[in-house]
């Protein structure tokens, strides 16, 4: 029996499950930027990006689905930039 790689939301998910990432907090407000960018962006099409297109994409994702919710909470805004950083190594992981 062959498993198949998880897939890329799955991914993501999984590493902001725990209550620190990068010793930083994951707070619910983050879990929730988070799910928010793996539910209404491609996340395989957005790693492929540089680091600064990857970092724009996401947040674009955020503040069109949850306006103001970056400027508001720097929590978030730190792990959508963190995540923009580290989603190339994190799909890759899944293979």
């Amino acid at each position: 029996m062959t498993g198949s790689a998880p897939a890329p939301t799955a991914v993501v998910l999984e590493a902001f499950e725990a209550p620190w990432r990068d010793y930083m907090p994951v707070f619910g407000c983050c879990r929730k930027a988070v799910r928010t960018v793996t539910e209404h962006s491609d996340l395989v099409d957005v790693a492929a990006g540089d680091v600064t297109a990857r970092v724009r994409a996401l947040r674009g994702v955020v503040d069109e689905r949850l306006p103001g919710h970056l400027e508001t909470h720097r929590c978030c805004a730190g792990h959508i930039a963190d995540l923009a950083f580290d989603l190339p190594d994190l799909l890759a992981r899944r293979d």
